[in-house]
């Protein structure tokens, strides 16, 4: 994904599509900021599906019935 931030002009926006994207179908869209005071900074990530794959580890037994709830269980 690409984001970028900038003040038109004019009523004209140019876009400058990257390579690998060339033929893709693409989603481009445009809204105002309202907060005036927002500036993005350069080492802001954007976070992508999947960046999380791995950190995370599931016990065995996570879908085993908690004790604390048996009794609401029978």
């Amino acid at each position: 994904m690409i984001r970028t931030f900038f003040t038109p002009k004019d009523k004209q926006i140019t876009l400058s599509i990257p390579e690998k994207y060339v033929g893709e179908k693409l989603e481009i869209i445009v809204f105002p900021i309202k907060d005036a005071s927002f500036t993005p900074s350069s080492s802001q990530k954007i976070p992508v599906f999947g960046c999380a794959k791995g950190k995370f580890k599931m016990l065995d037994d996570f879908d085993d019935p908690l004790e604390d709830f048996m009794e609401y269980m029978q």
